[in-house]
């Protein structure tokens, strides 16, 4: 590994071209303009995780290809490395069955939630984004628990009627034990600073 700084983070951002965690294929999206208009409302308003280098993105762009074939490109902003959080293990990322919908789905406006009953038999609920999220966060909290959600490749997915969704995971704080209790505030922190911003526009 060079010594010089410079050619250090050249080289980390080389390695992190070249995969591909961060692309994402919108082959089996039928609307492609439309579930990319869909997926960037949230651009840095939920952060993005990274299973192949393990880290947790808050400040990126989308890269959208400007014929229309190709995947969406999420890119970390290069300065940014204090809104990038490391060391995040893939079994700390669990899927919630929680999705993000365009209210004209179901025949309003605004952003919507879909979130699971709090058990296997019970239904489902569609809520405005805005008493969903509440709806959630207390849950969490019910479980000495905090709803952390993420985005990770494959959760921009179709929903009934050919529209846009995205589909949620999120961060169990109890299972990041490489991280320190700050380390852990900080992620919690930021997380809560997007969900604010999207709170705000849901």
């Amino acid at each position: 590994m060079s010594s010089d700084p410079a050619d250090y983070a050249e080289a980390r951002w080389a390695e992190l071209q070249l995969q591909n965690d961060l692309d994402w294929d919108l082959d089996a999206i039928t609307d492609r303009r439309e579930a990319i208009a869909f997926l960037q409302r949230f651009e840095n308003r939920l952060c993005i995780y990274s299973g192949y280098v393990e880290k947790l993105y808050s400040n990126y762009s989308l890269v959208v290809p400007e014929e229309d074939h190709g995947g969406i490109t999420i890119l970390p902003a290069e300065q940014a490395w204090h809104d990038t959080f490391q060391n995040i293990p893939t079994d700390a990322v669990q899927p919630t069955g929680i999705h993000i919908l365009p209210g004209e789905t179901l025949g309003h406006h605004g952003l919507y939630l879909k979130i699971p009953g709090d058990h296997p038999l019970a239904a489902s609920r569609e809520l405005p984004f805005q008493e969903g999220l509440k709806l959630l966060i207390q849950r969490y909290q019910a479980r000495e628990d905090s709803f952390l959600p993420v985005l990770t490749k494959g959760d921009l997915r179709e929903y009934e009627a050919r529209m846009p969704s995205l589909h949620l995971h999120r961060i169990v704080a109890s299972r990041l034990s490489r991280l320190s209790q700050l380390e852990i505030n900080a992620i919690k922190g930021v997380i809560a600073d997007h969900l604010i911003g999207l709170f705000r526009r849901g």
